[in-house]
């Protein structure tokens, strides 16, 4: 993965660059989900679902957290 500090080095871009390449990488995972699951291929298919699920885990430790502890 990236590391967040290059990003900071960037200069005022560097939340823009980071959030896109955020969403770049879930609708790649979106993409690769929907392939395997057109071509049918039961292992590819739980591959691909396990590299979702990862994705998703590292897109979600991405948003902040204020209001979390609230509920």
């Amino acid at each position: 993965m990236t590391d967040p500090v290059q990003f900071d080095r960037a200069g005022s871009r560097a939340g823009t660059d980071h959030d896109d390449a955020l969403q770049r990488l879930g609708r790649h995972a979106i993409a690769l989900l929907q392939a395997a699951r057109d071509s049918g291929d039961l292992a590819l298919i739980a591959q691909a679902e396990a590299m979702a699920m990862a994705v998703g885990f590292t897109l979600a430790a991405q948003l902040p957290s204020a209001g979390s502890g609230a509920d």
